[in-house]
């Protein structure tokens, strides 16, 4: 982690450097351009004109952009303005995710990592886990004082009687305990969750399901000896270790989504992931599945996945680092992780309902506008890998010379912002994503420096996860849009 913030912290002064601009570039939110243009007449049906690719450099101090983009324009000649609300995450939606997916098998209690309803042998397992940790912490923490070490050396302590006394009272086996579904546990926790048998016997384990009042559902039903991963790359032939095809995966992704009565979500992106074994970290591994991406389109207009790497918290190359914050507008995706055995994973991300269509064909912008204020814009903006740290690189040999930003996709796609003056509803609005990687040139650069990231053949760090979105620009006014603002 310190090797993460270290470097992070170097990007970060490069992209401090930056000037602010004498002029605004942005178009103003608050001027009702983007209000009036929504309820003005439909536009003439006609399909939207961008050159295939663009590529050029936006040179930058010590930051470099390059444009070596393909122009994905949605299959459609009407481009729709859409409103939508969240789905209620009640218990009684809890309740009936929970039974959807359990299709049929018994809910059972759910083994706890804060103890409560695990069995002994689960228990064992955290207390030698603390008592490990007890063994080695002056080792581990030499760089603490006396007093830090004797302080954590207390905490820890403390912890273990916890487990101990959960132990007394553990059962040696939650089998035939039914998980508890009832209102007053959802209110009291934030969520509802169980576990149910998927009956493979090659798992040691059961599958664990949430559903939770933020409006994630989880099913974890992942193959024995396989963790998560954060290495993808793009499908190109069949994976190691799995015979499905691509649509054969899509088409089981879809098949349980109808099981949860989702029948309008479409798969927006598809990589294969590494499938490390425990234990094991950054070689190649054997196993790999298929991830799918699923989000909601509108009337042809697919729906953006994006993984921003805008600054959602304030922008950190004109402020200083101070940040003002507010929730942000987060979109509704679904994710799948697919093997041969089926759905090994899955979330879903703020389910919503579209609850009509506000302009049917909306008039949009010139790409040139868009391209005009991205080249201006782009600059100004700092993404979360960027964010994580801002003290100085003196604990390690790394030496940044530069960072490149590299996108190679500008996709046309329908983007969740609010809707001004209406708390709980949304706009699904047509808008330009900028997707992409980042790399980094220097020496020393390590390779396991955190999620995302990699060395290529070139010896560069290069940042990639899928959707990696560094600007998003609304189609139809050309303004920024800011993922923590939702606007």
């Amino acid at each position: 982690m310190k090797r993460i913030a270290a470097l992070l912290a170097i990007i970060i002064l490069f992209c401090a450097c930056q000037p602010t601009p004498e002029e605004e570039f942005v178009v103003n939110k608050g001027d009702g351009v983007l209000t009036e243009k929504i309820a003005d007449v439909p536009a003439e049906e006609k399909r939207f004109e961008a050159p295939a690719r663009v590529d050029e450099i936006i040179y930058g101090q010590s930051l470099t952009v390059e444009l070596a983009a393909e122009v994905v324009l949605p299959a459609v000649d009407c481009y729709p303005v859409a409103e939508v609300v969240s789905q209620t995450y009640d218990a009684a939606w809890a309740r009936d995710m929970l039974t959807r997916i359990a299709d049929g098998r018994r809910l059972l209690v759910r083994e706890s990592e804060a103890g409560a309803n695990m069995t002994r042998e689960g228990i064992l397992r955290e207390i030698r886990a603390v008592q490990e940790s007890l063994s080695t912490l002056d080792e581990d923490y030499a760089n603490l004082s006396e007093a830090e070490r004797e302080e954590l050396r207390k905490d820890l302590n403390e912890q273990l009687e916890v487990w101990q006394a959960y132990y007394r009272e553990a059962p040696d086996s939650t089998d035939g305990l039914d998980a508890d579904l009832s209102d007053a546990a959802y209110d009291a926790l934030g969520r509802m969750n169980a576990e149910v048998d998927d009956e493979r016997p090659e798992r040691k384990y059961h599958s664990p399901i949430e559903a939770r009042m933020d409006g994630t559902i989880e099913y974890a039903n992942m193959d024995d000896a396989i963790s998560q991963t954060t290495r993808y790359e793009p499908v190109t032939g069949p994976l190691r270790g799995v015979t499905l095809s691509e649509d054969e995966a899509v088409a089981v992704a879809k098949t349980f989504l109808a099981r949860l009565g989702e029948t309008d979500l479409e798969p927006v992106l598809v990589f294969a992931a590494d499938c490390p074994r425990y234990g094991e970290e950054y070689e190649r591994h054997d196993e790999q599945a298929y991830v799918i991406w699923f989000t909601r389109p509108v009337n042809g207009m697919t729906g953006a996945m994006t993984h921003s790497q805008q600054d959602v918290f304030g922008y950190y190359s004109q402020n200083g680092g101070d940040r003002t914050y507010s929730e942000p507008c987060e979109q509704e995706y679904a994710y799948f992780k697919i093997r041969d055995t089926g759905v090994n994973w899955f979330e879903w991300h703020k389910p919503s309902t579209v609850t009509r269509i506000v302009n049917e064909n909306v008039k949009l912008a010139p790409f040139e506008t868009v391209l005009a204020t991205f080249r201006k814009q782009i600059m100004l903006e700092v993404f979360p890998v960027l964010e994580e740290a801002r003290v100085s690189c003196d604990y390690c040999d790394m030496k940044i010379t530069d960072a490149t930003i590299r996108i190679d996709r500008i996709a046309l796609e329908n983007v969740r912002i609010r809707k001004e003056g209406a708390t709980g509803t949304y706009l699904l609005v047509p808008a330009w994503s900028f997707y992409g990687s980042l790399v980094l040139r220097g020496e020393n650069l390590l390779r396991n420096i955190g999620e995302g990231w990699d060395i290529d053949e070139n010896g560069d760090a290069v940042y990639f996860v899928p959707g990696a979105c560094y600007l998003q620009i609304n189609a139809i006014d050309g303004s920024i849009i800011d993922p923590g603002q939702g606007y």
